[in-house]
Parts: structure tokens; sequence; C-alpha cells
């Protein structure tokens, strides 16, 4: 696979990854150009300068640090149309950029419809219009999710599934601000979608579909995204991860009641894969140019199929023994309620969430710090309630185009550049984590291991107190008023 002379355009720093490898891997690119915009008070030279000393760009850094000259900072918003590039900017990614990643996302299950139509599907529809003026447009990738079509039930092809509605249209009522017709619209698309990021990210390849038919496209459909399996750093993850929110939040106790079948399947993909993927794909399709994008299902399950309970196994071993976990996770309460039925959910989560989370409250009140623990706990609840769709149910993905895409390659590149999940295990996932992850830092706890033991079972102590004197004041509410009722019954 040749890549030389090629420039790209890389948008949304999450995908850190990706930008990696391209440095890493493809020494013949001349040029990198960031999209990024100022988040709480950051300018975007400042936010690149913070994710380069992320740790997954050690290696590059210490191998070739000038790979690091050949990124540019674009300031923009995406939101915004023509992506909030200033006109000297857009001349200079018409003139230099042949190959588009567009990885910029607003992933958010809890945003209205309005925010992410503007973030996800017009951000898609400036990301278009913007490589059609491009002097030399060889391949645009767009990220979606495996989830885009998560509305069905049956198995899901790598292929694009059309709306009743052009997509147009609802890009039509979202500039004239109309919201009464964006919800009439979405209305109208059967079956439901279990949440707006979703649906967004359908309309948004619809729309591609409609307006890309003349560019070289690949839409790369990623399930849950996991951590580094054999890059440059293996177990690197980021902390705002679903899957790392659930190992901090059962490593440090504080999630204790899930909502989940442990029978679902946990469609876990590397990241590293996930960025290879979207590498191939844009050679693929620059190659073998066609109208209709090439959609890859970048799903696991066909390859290995890993249900959650084996997944909380697997970390639950790798907390109780030396395994190189912070002491803030190995010496903490790590029990935790899996529960399918939500009636049975809201009555744990009263018991193990917030009756303790009051009282802990009260004593930060108390100390004169801001209580804290509710308030998770309620975004916990929101966060879990409009994903359990994702954690109760399984879907079956065609992969043939995710399996097909190394055929091409010769051997440095398959090793180079891998999408094939052959030796892939849980435990070669979970086993880098503690080295690898930077929010498993030792550096982030500050205790020694007596003071982290004695904070934990005071923790632990106090917890387990108040629960106790909430079910006895419980039953002897609930004696209370039988007697009560025994007591009139008996009178009259």
């Amino acid at each position: 696979m040749e890549h030389k002379k090629k420039d790209e355009v890389y948008k949304n720093n999450r995908v850190k990854v990706l930008l990696e490898i391209l440095l890493r891997c493809c020494p013949g690119i001349r040029n990198i150009y960031i999209l990024l915009r100022s988040k709480k008070g950051i300018d975007p030279q400042s936010r690149t300068e913070e994710l380069f000393n992320r740790t997954v760009f050690n290696k590059l850094k210490l191998e070739n640090p000038d790979a690091l000259k050949k990124v540019h900072v674009v300031p923009g918003d995406v939101s915004k149309p023509e992506l909030g590039m200033d006109a000297k900017d857009i001349q200079k990614i018409i003139d230099e950029v042949s190959i588009v990643f567009h990885c910029a996302a607003s992933i958010s299950f809890l945003k209205p419809l309005r925010f992410l139509l503007e973030n996800n599907v017009r951000a898609t529809n400036s990301v278009i219009e913007l490589c059609k003026k491009l002097r030399t447009c060889e391949a645009l990738v767009y990220t979606s999710t495996a989830y885009s079509n998560c509305n069905r039930k049956l198995r899901i092809e790598e292929r694009i599934y059309r709306l009743p509605y052009p997509a147009q249209r609802f890009m039509d009522a979202l500039e004239k601000g109309n919201d009464d017709v964006l919800m009439q619209l979405t209305s109208e698309c059967q079956p439901h979608w279990p949440n707006y990021y979703s649906f967004s990210k359908c309309i948004a390849e619809n729309l591609i579909a409609e307006k890309a038919s003349d560019i070289n496209t690949a839409i790369i459909r990623p399930s849950l995204i996991c951590s580094v399996w054999k890059g440059s750093l293996p177990g690197y993850g980021e902390e705002n991860s679903s899957l790392a929110q659930i190992a901090i939040g059962i490593g440090k106790g504080f999630l204790r009641v899930l909502e989940a079948s442990t029978d679902a399947t946990f469609d876990l993909i590397p990241v590293d894969v996930i960025a290879n993927s979207h590498i191939v794909s844009a050679w693929h399709v620059a190659e073998n140019r066609s109208q209709s994008p090439l959609v890859v299902n970048c799903t696991s399950t066909n390859a290995v199929s890993y249900t959650l309970h084996e997944y909380l196994d697997v970390l639950q071993k790798m907390l109780e023994k030396e395994s190189g976990f912070p002491n803030a996770f190995r010496e903490t309460r790590t029990s935790i309620w899996i529960v399918k039925q939500r009636l049975v959910k809201e009555i744990l989560s009263i018991y193990e969430h917030y009756v303790p989370a009051v009282f802990l409250d009260l004593v930060l009140l108390l100390r004169g710090k801001k209580p804290r623990l509710v308030s998770a706990y309620r975004f916990l609840d929101q966060a879990t309630k409009v994903s359990k769709h994702f954690i109760l149910n399984s879907w079956h993905y065609d992969t043939n185009n995710f399996e097909a895409l190394e055929d091409p390659l010769d051997k440095e590149d398959r090793n180079m550049f891998y999408t094939s999940l052959e030796g892939y295990n849980i435990d070669s996932l979970v086993g880098p984590l503690p080295t690898g992850a930077p929010f498993l830092d030792w550096k982030l706890d500050k205790m020694s291991k007596t003071e982290r033991v004695k904070l934990t079972k005071q923790v632990y102590a106090f917890s387990r107190f108040v629960q106790v004197v909430f079910l006895f004041c419980l039953m002897w509410l609930l004696y209370f008023v039988v007697s009560q009722v025994f007591h009139t019954i008996y009178i009259h």
C-alpha cells in the first residue's frame, strides 16, 4: 500500500491513536491538518500541545520527534457553517489536502435532537461540501457507529439503510429552526431509535449516500471502542470511554448496580484496529473508485464473542491479584449487582447508591465541601437509562467488507496496518491496562497503602452502617403501618 505524497486532514482530538499511527507508520505524509475548537477556555494550539503530551505519543517522540512538525492546527467548529474556519484556512485545505478523515462527533445520549443534528449531520454536510472543493480529493472516510441502525432487531448489513425521507429534509428543517418539523420527521422514521445520537448518525450516513456519490467515500462503523491491542502502547485508552467508566466505577466501588444482561454479547473492538481500518479504507476507496460508499462494520462478534459477564469476570480477577492496578482499585469493594428488571434495579439503586450517597454528602457539607455523590448518581442513572438498549441487547453484523480489508495488502503492510482479529481475546485486552491506561496512573493515588486501606474501610463501614439504619427504619415504618391497619380493622 502506497502512503507517499498524501496530505491528511484530521478532525477530533479524541481519535489520538489514528493520528499516532499516521505519523509513525506513514512517513511519506507531508502535512496533517487538525480541526480543533476552543474548549473550556483553552485555545486550539494549547489543546494540541496537551494532545501530544499523552502517553500514546511517547514512542513516536522518541523515535521520530520531527514527525509532530507535520501537524498543523486549524481553528474551527464542526457545528458551524463551513466548519467554523476562516477563508484563509479554507483555501489552504482546498489547495493542500487530498484525504479527509471525518471523526468529529458529539457522542452523547442525553443531548437534544437539534444539538446532535448540528454537530453530527450539519458537520457531515459541511465536510462533504469542502471535499467537493478540494483540488484533489482521493478519499473521504467517515466515522459512524455500529449502532446507527440499532433500531433493527435482525442482522445489520454493510450497507446504508435508507430513511423514509431524504436526509436533506432534516437539514432544511434544521436550518429553518423548525423543531416541530424535525420532531414530526423523526416520529415517522420507524422503528424508533432508542436515542437521538444513533439516529443522527443514521441521518449522516443517508446524507453521504445522497450527496457524496462523486466522492470516494468509506463509512466505518465501530462497535464498543476499547483500548489499544497491539499498537505502540498496548492497553492505552481514555478515561471517558464507556468501558473505562465501567472499570473505574466497579474498581472504585462507585458502581454497585447495573441494569444489563450478563448474557448479552459485549462487542469490543480495539481502537488501533479501528484506526487501521480508517487508513486501509481510505487507500481502498482511492484505488477502487465507486459511486457507492464502502461501508465497513468494524465489529468483533463474528471473530470472537464475549459476554458482559466474561468481561467483568476477567476484570475482577485482575483487580484481585497483584496486576499493577492502583491501590485505589485493588483495595476497594468491587462487587456489583447486574439485573435485567427495571424495578429491581431501582430498588437496589436506592439501597446501594442513594442511601449512602445522601449521608456521605451530608458529611461533605458539614466539612465545608461541595456535595457531589447524589448528583453523580443522578447523572449515572440518566446515562444508563438511555444506554441500556445497548447492554441489554445483541446484534449480528455482516463483516465481509471488514474481513476483506487486508486482502490486497502485502505482508509488511498487514503487520503495520492490521485489521484482522486473529489472536484477539479478552485477556490480552484487559491485561495491559495497568501499564497503558493513563487513568490508572499510580500518581493519581497519592495515599500510601495503609492510608488507602484505612479510608476504604471507613467509607465502607459508614455506608454499611447507614444502610442498616435505613433498613431498620424502613422495617419499623412497615411494622407501624401494618399494625395501625390491623388495629383499625380490629376496632371496627
